[in-house]
């Protein structure tokens, strides 16, 4: 429903709307992931049909009448077999029992005794907080010829196929329910359970959905053993997984998703793996062989989601490629595994042996805990979570933040003037602006005063320095009094959740709390950095305009030079077409910022950005409601970046004067990382390379390697160094 959420909290307009859409439940409130193979009817992946009212669009006994009509006269499924559950109240939440729903399916001819009240079962919530409602149910008997009422919500043979909620509440943070204010409905079936009741069967996965993929899996065992629908056989449970994992990642990566460490790309390549080891170890598939599963998942799909086809070729490479690398990290671990496991004559594996093995080997947890299943035996989880947190608690204490600073202590705290910056007779105008110390800090603990060449740090009351975020470096500079420099700023940080900006350095004279001073930035690096953060947004433009990335993995951001990782998705490129195809991207790039064009940054929330087109940002779903964010647009016309970014930036991107790409390499599996400088940086490294390439040609062939072993390739831009390296070799004709 989340495509839904503007509609639902804020629209006025009545609307019907029916959909089928592709839904993943591997994460979040709503997880299935590791419930999938242990029963007949959990998956991850699975096709959802509504049909949606907006706004009272259609009425709540329209909507009832709507789901069992369907169900009985266009469908022909037995009525006699059908129940429906309604919502029973909760009286301590002011929620009454949903008398008109019980009358209306009365109405439509449900006899009473399949007509049943439930309440946590009836009150549907998306999360903790957010749109929710009481619903009501449809649940079918497969087994039929009985009153099966006493076994709604309870027993597996009777199972809910249609589901109808009245979203006619919210609630908030605090856990209060409130009324919308407005009337929704929405509606829900699951396409793969709906078809095992047309299809009589007991099970989804013996529905023809599943059947071909099934037997494909019977195919690639070395036993040629057979799916049997059994709950007890630890043999058809992996087969369940096998069929559910591969399904759920190969519609993942047709839409887009990358196995990889973090976010939704981390539970794709988690189903992936487990699906290769259960594979591999209980039903005896080659490691080698679930890539030739793919094409038979892509076989059931094509018909209805054509993306699937088209991508079948990059879908298949994507796992061979994570088949080889997980196979890889398992053949390193699984021998420091073996041997922890063997002198361990317990039932456990201890945490610390599982964490030792993640931070070793990168080998996730769950595919330890996999291993240890095979053995008959069970990871401590708590013992693992709890070294996790002591690495996080070292890590911490390594860095000189680690301060207890909170934002409570601080009412009047501001970093707003880190924006207060004017262009001014061609160049950038960064006014002192004066403030006040609100704490002083040494050794992480409050100090009267920090005295002369004693570092420490302080909190001012507004702070004008950008501290490092979002891969942007921090300001340095000093703090003045009376004139005077009474402190070096070496370095910016936030704490409490971003919330405080703390300052540290030393001090050249004796500060202390409540000392009034002025702020003056290293103005030549702010702008360095600027420059360096505009080209940024602009590479990642570039990158995802051309085809050649994907999207943004992480940056760093410093005075003129800046590191950008970014995903390839599809990497079929070889490194002389890759370079080629990057060298074109600089070419477009340069000639767009020599154009130039206006830097415009507006504050809005996150649901209003979401809507803005073309924003390149990766927004993140759980962060929903009011959340302040700023909008950065680069350039005009009718190409140009958007991102929601905290940074600062230049005002106009003829600002940066150029950009040089460095390098380019790869950081693993679809993930590459682009070096590149900006500015007068670039425009030296350009100077440099024509230098040696002029100093290449004018020289004979037997002393040309002479001058090769002395070139500083790290200042040689990507676009110049082939021709370099050529001409080096080349022989003068």
């Amino acid at each position: 429903m989340n495509q839904f959420k503007p509609l639902i909290l804020s629209s006025t307009e009545p609307r019907r709307v029916a959909n089928i859409q592709k839904c993943i439940r591997a994460g979040g409130k709503h997880n299935d992931l590791d419930d999938v193979g242990k029963d007949l009817h959990h998956q991850t992946f699975f096709e959802m049909m509504g049909n949606w009212s907006f706004n009272d669009a259609f009425s709540k006994e329209e909507a009832c009448k709507f789901a069992w009509d369907y169900l009985v006269e266009v469908l022909g499924i037995d009525s006699e077999r059908l129940y429906v559950s309604y919502f029973g109240g909760i009286e301590k939440l002011g929620l009454p029992e949903d008398r008109e729903c019980k009358e209306i399916w009365k109405n439509i001819g449900v006899p009473s005794h399949r007509i049943l009240p439930f309440v946590a079962e009836n009150f549907w919530e998306m999360g903790a907080a957010g749109p929710c409602g009481p619903c009501t149910e449809i649940h079918y008997d497969r087994i039929g010829g009985r009153d099966a009422s006493s076994l709604v919500n309870i027993d597996d043979s009777v199972v809910e196929i249609w589901n109808i909620v009245f979203m006619s509440n919210v609630r908030d943070s605090s856990g209060k329910i409130y009324n919308l204010g407005r009337n929704h409905i929405d509606t829900g079936m699951g396409f793969e359970r709906l078809l095992s009741v047309v299809q009589n069967k007991n099970s989804n996965f013996d529905t023809d959905v599943f059947i071909p993929i099934l037997a494909k899996i019977s195919s690639l065992t070395k036993k040629n053993l057979k799916y049997n629908g059994s709950v007890s056989s630890r043999e058809d449970a992996v087969f369940r997984l096998v069929a559910d994992h591969v399904r759920a990642s190969t519609i993942a990566i047709s839409d887009g998703a990358i196995p990889d460490g973090t976010g939704n790309g981390f539970i794709v390549r988690k189903m992936m793996r487990r699906s290769f080891l259960q594979g591999n170890s209980k039903l005896g598939i080659d490691r080698f062989g679930l890539s030739d599963l793919v094409p038979t998942v892509i076989s059931t799909l094509k018909n209805v989601y054509s993306e699937v086809e088209k991508s079948s070729d990059k879908i298949i490479n994507i796992f061979k490629e994570e088949e080889t690398q997980f196979w890889k990290t398992v053949d390193k671990a699984k021998k420091m595994f073996d041997v922890g496991a063997n002198e361990n004559k317990s039932s456990t594996i201890s945490g610390r042996k599982a964490f030792n093995l993640f931070e070793t080997y990168g080998l996730p947890l769950s595919v330890t805990i996999e291993m240890a299943r095979n053995l008959g035996k069970e990871v401590d989880e708590k013992e693992f979570e709890r070294c996790q947190l002591e690495a996080q608690k070292l890590s911490q204490k390594a860095s000189q933040f680690k301060l207890p600073v909170f934002a409570k202590d601080f009412p009047t705290h501001s970093d707003k003037e880190k924006y207060s910056y004017s262009f001014e007779n061609g160049r950038y105008a960064f006014s002192k602006v004066p403030t006040t110390i609100l704490q002083v800090y040494q050794n992480q603990e409050k100090v009267v005063v920090l005295k002369e060449n004693e570092k420490g740090f302080v909190v001012l009351e507004r702070c004008q320095f950008y501290a490092e975020q979002g891969g942007q470096k921090s300001d340095i500079g000093k703090l003045l009094a009376d004139g005077r420099n009474v402190f070096e700023v070496e370095s910016a940080k936030k704490l409490d959740n971003g919330s405080v900006t703390v300052l540290f350095g030393r001090a050249l004279e004796p500060i202390q709390k409540d000392l009034r001073v002025e702020q003056q930035l290293d103005e030549k690096r702010r702008e360095g950095v600027m420059k360096a953060h505009s080209a940024t947004h602009l590479l990642n433009w570039a990158l995802q305009r051309s085809g050649l990335g994907n999207g943004q993995k992480g940056s760093s951001v410093d005075c003129n030079r800046l590191r950008f990782d970014y995903s390839t998705g599809d990497d079929s490129l070889d490194k002389s077409q890759r370079t080629e195809a990057l060298k074109h991207l600089e070419h477009i790039l340069n000639e767009f910022i020599m154009k130039g064009g206006l830097t415009s940054v507006i504050e809005t929330t996150l649901e209003e950005a979401k809507k803005i087109k073309n924003l390149q940002s990766d927004v993140k779903e759980d962060r929903i409601g009011d959340s302040s964010v700023r909008v950065v647009t680069l350039g005009s016309g009718v190409n140009f970046s958007v991102e929601c970014c905290s940074g600062t930036h230049v005002h106009d991107v003829s600002i940066i004067e150029d950009v040089a790409i460095m390098s380019d390499k790869s950081m693993g599996q679809n993930l590459r990382r682009i070096v590149a400088v900006t500015g007068e940086e670039a425009k030296k490294c350009r100077k440099y390379a024509e230098k040696v390439f002029e100093e290449l040609s004018s020289t004979e062939f037997k002393e040309r390697n002479k001058i090769l072993k002395k070139i500083d390739w790290k200042l040689i831009p990507l676009a110049h160094q082939a021709r370099i390296s050529t001409l080096g070799k080349q022989r003068k004709q």
